[in-house]
């Protein structure tokens, strides 16, 4: 909790937030206090219920001729990180030491998270202030962690194995093109501070594989080698941890013991890594009999950066653009033609 001048009260632990209409509640892996609710058809009006118990002694934060009847609200922020919306609702007490409140959220897109935080504020001023206390309307007296909602109507099986998001970046970034959020899916930030051109050139939506589309489609290709990369590893990793870790156990143990987007990462993969042209499932076990194996998980590795190139078809994409850039260097017309192209995408 950040340092303020005066005693402030933690309100984490005792705070939550539901969506009781939701099919199907899962937590996000590596992002704490986060979870991803499931509905099916319609969440343009999702319910939810936030409940808070203040921690015992939370009236000592304020002077003593004010803590029979204390100048307080207990309030719910609510911040989209994907549409920037935000909005506040008070929670009301039942009498009993509980905090309630019934509010409905529009989710605008499907994937939408929201950033939800309690606080506890003064609602009065003093006339005088009081050493070591807060003593202006509107002053933070108690806050909880940040806490992460994220609604779909998607099913588990259908979810992206990793998220798209325009985002600014701090000025200490601002020459990087992009970053890996971890979470489950991760989260791919794309630098929305880039030049006007290249944005444009990214957000291109032609299906044609000529002109701007297809510089475009060469530069999320390398994009997502990156990206590729970064995930298997991670997910590799955490499969040689799990196998060092349950060195007795079978192979469908230490395969229920991932996550479920990490089954999904490594089962896309794991026929390639393994040479086999079997299912998911059955390749996973073959993965497992390699990393039990000196050296495996390095050979895995090593094979890794091959089986990305083919999977993002990386050959092809780079033929396809020395053979347009053979066409434009042959012909000074077409060549202006496609840096227009480009520009006006």
């Amino acid at each position: 909790m950040e340092f303020l001048p005066w005693k402030i009260v933690d309100l984490d632990g005792a705070f939550r937030v539901t969506a009781p209409e939701n099919v199907g509640e899962e937590v996000i892996q590596e992002v704490s206090n986060a979870v991803t609710f499931r509905f099916r058809g319609d969440q343009s009006e999702i319910r939810l219920e936030i409940l808070l118990t203040p921690p015992w002694g939370w009236e000592d934060a304020f002077p003593a001729d004010e803590q029979r009847d204390p100048p307080a609200a207990f309030i719910c922020r609510l911040i989209s990180r994907s549409t920037c919306r935000r909005s506040i609702v008070p929670l009301e007490s039942d009498g009993l030491g509980l905090w309630f409140a019934e509010t409905g959220w529009t989710s605008m897109l499907d994937g939408e998270e929201v950033r939800a935080e309690a606080l506890l504020v003064r609602t009065t001023s003093l006339a005088r202030a009081s050493d070591g206390l807060a003593h202006r309307r509107g002053q933070i007296i108690g806050r909880s962690r940040v806490h992460t909602l994220r609604f779909t109507g998607r099913s588990a099986g259908r979810e992206p194995l990793f998220q798209l998001r325009w985002s600014d970046f701090p000025a200490e970034s601002s020459k990087q093109l992009w970053r890996l959020e971890p979470g489950e899916p991760p989260l791919l930030e794309l630098n929305s501070g880039v030049a006007t051109p290249l944005r444009r050139l990214l957000m291109n939506r032609s299906r044609k594989r000529t002109g701007a589309a297809l510089y475009r489609d060469a530069l999320f290709s390398s994009i997502c080698s990156a990206v590729w990369s970064l995930l298997v590893s991670g997910a590799l990793v955490e499969l040689q941890r799990l196998v060092d870790q349950e060195a007795g156990s079978g192979a469908e143990d230490t395969i229920a013991a991932l996550s479920g987007w990490q089954r999904r990462l490594l089962g896309l993969f794991a026929p390639g890594l393994t040479g086999s042209n079997l299912p998911a499932h059955d390749a996973l076990t073959l993965l497992i009999g390699e990393l039990r194996t000196p050296g495996g998980i390095s050979r895995l590795l090593l094979r890794m950066p091959a089986l990305i190139q083919e999977e993002t078809r990386l050959v092809q994409m780079a033929e396809a653009m020395a053979e347009a850039q053979q066409v434009v260097s042959d012909d000074t017309t077409t060549s202006g033609a496609g840096i227009d192209e480009v520009g006006a995408a």
